[in-house]
């Protein structure tokens, strides 16, 4: 069992005694019948009872990658209501999982593991507060605010929020060639230099992804992530 969940440990925590839940789960997400019969949909979540550890052994290679999927990114994704204030909350969650499905040159590998961002928006304090105590690769993990009109953006991504779009071909042009994941929040970010862009349909966050501008930056993004994302050209 601890190989198999040692992919999810961001993403479970203990449940009482001797059951754990996995976090984001929603019930309006299907579960292959595989994963029901090892976990119990209960209060929103799933979980796990240990009286089952022989089947989640046997079942982890062929369901780790597909949990990893589908209970956490499929499942939270789907969780903002257009209606409401975004919840940046969740837009915090999943620019962290971003560290882990892009893989940076290896010259970017050492040192702080920096976060920009271009405009007042409360992603800032969301992402202060979600990436408390976390790491990249045991890299501490900075945010910093930047300026839409810098010359120069030191970090690893950078995102741009919607009030700041009009700067965006610009931002784009100035960290052209640098190994930067440009993040917006604006209807045509991917057309516009973005490698991924945050948008709303049907009352539902949805990723878009240019793998172009990813590629043309010298990063590699998992294919686990380009599936769960529109892919734009």
């Amino acid at each position: 069992m601890q190989t198999f969940f040692l992919t999810m440990n961001n993403f479970i925590v203990q449940h009482a005694a001797n059951s754990i839940k996995t976090v984001g789960y929603t019930p309006t997400c299907g579960i292959c019948n595989a994963v029901k019969k090892i976990f119990v949909a209960e209060n929103n979540f799933l979980i796990f009872h240990p009286g089952l550890k022989g089947q989640v052994n046997k079942l982890a290679a062929c369901l780790c990658k597909a949990l990893a999927g589908i209970l956490i990114w499929g499942m939270m994704i789907p969780c903002v209501n257009a209606q409401q204030d975004l919840n940046y909350a969740v837009h915090a969650n999943i620019i962290y999982r971003f560290t882990k499905y892009i893989d940076w040159p290896a010259d970017y590998n050492s040192g702080d593991f920096v976060i920009g961002i271009v405009g007042d928006t409360p992603l800032y304090e969301e992402l202060d507060r979600f990436i408390a105590n976390k790491t990249v690769a045991n890299r501490k993990i900075v945010i910093r605010k930047m300026s839409s009109g810098a010359d120069f953006y030191n970090c690893h991504i950078l995102f741009i929020c919607e009030d700041k779009s009009k700067s965006l071909l610009r931002i784009a042009a100035a960290t052209k060639g640098r190994p930067t994941l440009i993040v917006s929040e604006n209807s045509s970010g991917t057309s516009r230099g973005s490698c991924i862009n945050f948008v709303i349909v049907n009352d539902h966050l949805k990723l878009e992804i240019n793998k172009a501008n990813i590629e043309d930056r010298n990063l590699n993004i998992a294919s686990e992530l380009l599936r769960l994302g529109t892919i734009i050209k």
